[in-house]
């Protein structure tokens, strides 16, 4: 999997956090890219969140 987000969602959510979001859900590439999204949101979503995560087999782009 690889991650490109803006820092709306590094601010907000820890690397262990993000990590442990990924990992969980790899079989899920959009699902994986939502809770990242869901979860910068939960935690203040100060800024704006961007998440692009790719995968062998699936594109997820989401702007929030």
């Amino acid at each position: 999997v690889i991650l490109m987000c803006s820092d709306g969602l590094t601010n907000m959510v820890e690397e262990k956090d993000i990590y442990e979001i990924i990992v969980k859900n790899t079989s899920d590439v959009y699902n994986m890219t939502k809770r990242l999204v869901d979860e910068a949101n939960q935690a203040g979503g100060l800024d704006n969140i961007s998440v692009i995560t790719i995968s062998n087999d699936f594109l997820s782009i989401l702007d929030a």
